[in-house]
């Protein structure tokens, strides 16, 4: 059959210039077969070839194709794999009657037979095309299948990990600070918009410890999860004379809100919740979870989650209308925790004359970028006696909580920074549950990203509060609560 072949090649290579259109396309599909073959015999098996029926330098692959019919050539073994008898034979080859070349038997058998042969071919070809299909989608589809579950183990793998170390890390927490901390009342409620707005308060008491004169310097509601995607901290001055239900006399704004978390510890535990419930009835903000933390534990934190300290650029006001590259600063734990090195004791003058009543051992803080360990970041946070007073005292306190944030998106520090966040929590006073945090915590790591929103009550570049008296004849900071409930809802979005 090959030999047949080969010699019906040679016919048409002879003849090409008497060849009509279905001649030549017969001749290029003879031309890529051969060429193909030539490409996977060996050299003696293709030598035998030529002497059985064409000379070897005879024979050169597409050589003869005008240019008209060169898309009949192919060289890719998919496109003559396939190639089957049925130009050669069906067709019956009537022109083609060169005897010197035809083998000496029946042609209608021979015919037959090839029938045969080109029906068995396609079946075969047919089969293997089919097989080779099916092998090469399985395992696409398999490995398809292998990477979405890889994927999902490799993330499973890291969220049981993280739960470990913060699990460890809540473990370590609680022992330091004398056993599980509970949590106090707070009724918290969910906002409307799907925000979250969490209560941030900062005391000079120990987390649940009872105290009965225990105050609240940093008032601060957090939100993340806004329709935005930004988070947002809003600052409330602690002197802002607001109405505290159940304990202002009828409708007046004369007491601090301070006091709202004083007078609800001395109920029993019950500072947070008043504290909310004076916050949503004067300026209309539902707060859903609170963290209250005091001093030691404030530095303790800030020293789990950042053990090589928190870079941040320290700015004061002017002191006396004065600028110091170094302003003392007092040391709110240097009873309980000893002095630093940092630590300086000034006498009554010197300490008068950075606008103190009295000396005593103060922080020495210089003003520029540094880095402030959980101790230095306190003193800082809380220092309120250049000439801005308590407003510049609430803009530093919005820039560490701003920091802070900004150092807890590092991902270098996700499985280190999930056993501090465990131990911080444990520190700290809240009804946030753990799950919260990893569900919700790189959420707000995201929020981040799409930058801050900062605001106080009073407005400090509006100027718009006066001087007033609470029920205790203390001074404190008279505002329009209407006006001011409105520019929240605006700066919140709800």
């Amino acid at each position: 059959m090959e030999k047949q072949l080969l010699n019906r090649l040679r016919y048409l290579r002879q003849n090409y210039d008497y060849l009509s259109p279905r001649e030549l396309k017969e001749l290029a599909n003879l031309e890529a077969r051969f060429a193909a073959e030539e490409n996977f015999r060996t050299p003696s098996t293709s030598q035998q070839r030529f002497n059985d029926g064409l000379d070897e330098d005879e024979y050169q692959p597409g050589q003869f194709l005008k240019p008209d019919y060169q898309n009949y050539y192919r060289g890719d073994e998919e496109d003559w794999e396939g190639i089957d008898d049925s130009p050669y034979i069906d067709n019956g080859f009537e022109d083609y009657e060169d005897s010197e070349h035809i083998e000496n038997q029946d042609e209608q058998s021979t015919q037959n037979n090839n029938r045969l042969s080109r029906q068995s071919s396609k079946k075969a070809g047919s089969s293997r095309r089919q097989t080779i299909s099916s092998k090469n989608n399985k395992p696409k589809q398999k490995k398809k299948h292998h990477w979405i579950r890889n994927i999902f183990l490799l993330f499973l793998t890291i969220l049981l990990v993280l739960i470990g170390f913060f699990i460890y890390g809540y473990a370590q927490g609680s022992k330091e600070a004398g056993g599980a901390v509970k949590t106090e009342i707070f009724n918290g409620q969910k906002t409307s918009s799907g925000a979250i707005n969490i209560l941030v308060m900062g005391a000079d008491q120990r987390p649940n410890q009872s105290s009965q004169v225990a105050h609240t310097d940093s008032i601060m509601i957090v939100q993340f999860n806004a329709k935005d995607h930004k988070v947002k901290m809003l600052s409330i001055m602690r002197d802002t004379l607001v109405n505290i239900p159940g304990y202002s006399n009828g409708s007046d704004d004369d007491l601090k809100i301070n006091t709202a978390f004083t007078l609800g510890e001395q109920e029993g535990g019950k500072g947070p919740e008043l504290l909310r419930e004076t916050i949503q009835a004067n300026f209309g903000i539902k707060c859903q979870y609170y963290a209250l933390t005091d001093f030691s534990s404030f530095a303790s934190i800030i020293d789990t989650l950042f053990p090589s300290g928190v870079s941040i650029d320290a700015q004061f006001g002017t002191i006396g209308g004065q600028t110091y590259n170094e302003v003392p600063v007092p040391d709110d734990l240097s009873a309980t925790d000893g002095i630093v090195a940092s630590d300086k004791t000034l006498s009554d003058e010197e300490a008068t004359a950075y606008g103190y009543d009295a000396g005593g051992i103060f922080m020495m803080i210089k003003q520029g970028q540094q880095k402030m360990d959980g101790r230095t970041l306190l003193n800082y946070s809380r220092f309120r006696h250049d000439d801005n007073n308590d407003f510049g005292r609430v803009q530093r306190q919005q820039q560490v909580m701003s920091t802070l944030m900004s150092n807890l998106k590092n991902p270098l520090s996700l499985f280190t920074g999930a056993s501090a966040l465990g131990k911080a929590k444990a520190l700290t006073e809240t009804n946030i549950p753990n799950s919260f945090f990893l569900l919700n915590g790189p959420g707000a790591v995201l929020d981040f990203k799409n930058g801050t929103s900062k605001y106080s009550v009073p407005d400090p570049t509006l100027n718009d509060w006066q001087n007033a008296y609470d029920q205790y004849y203390g001074l404190g900071l008279g505002i329009d609560i209407p006006t001011y409930r409105q520019r929240i809802e605006n700066f919140f979005g709800n």
